[in-house]
């Protein structure tokens, strides 16, 4: 049977290279709680302003989408373009139509 050597040397590498990856000899890694003092203390804090830029971004989104819509207040009182659409099509004299819409406008 031929010995190959390729099969060990990964098999070694394997359970060997973490071991050799750190080679400052522990698991104090400046960028972690080590070199500065600070640690990981913006990690939160930045969590908070990417939450906080996501919500401000989809409401931004919601409101953009639904400007186009079409609704305004003068198309949202059914009522009182139902009185002007009646007076137009000559179901109502004016006077009746000054009373109704005095009533409706307040």
């Amino acid at each position: 049977m031929k010995y190959s050597i390729i099969p060990s040397v990964t098999l070694a590498l394997t359970f060997v290279g973490p071991a050799l990856a750190d080679a400052s000899g522990g698991y104090d890694h400046p960028h972690m709680f080590g070199a500065n003092g600070f640690g990981m203390f913006m990690g939160p804090v930045f969590m908070l302003v990417l939450l906080a830029a996501l919500i401000v971004g989809v409401v931004a989104l919601i409101r953009w989408i639904t400007s186009g819509s079409g609704f305004s207040e003068e198309k949202g009182n059914n009522a009182l373009n139902t009185l002007n659409l009646r007076f137009a099509n000559g179901e109502m004299d004016a006077k009746e139509y000054a009373e109704r819409k005095k009533l409706l406008i307040g």
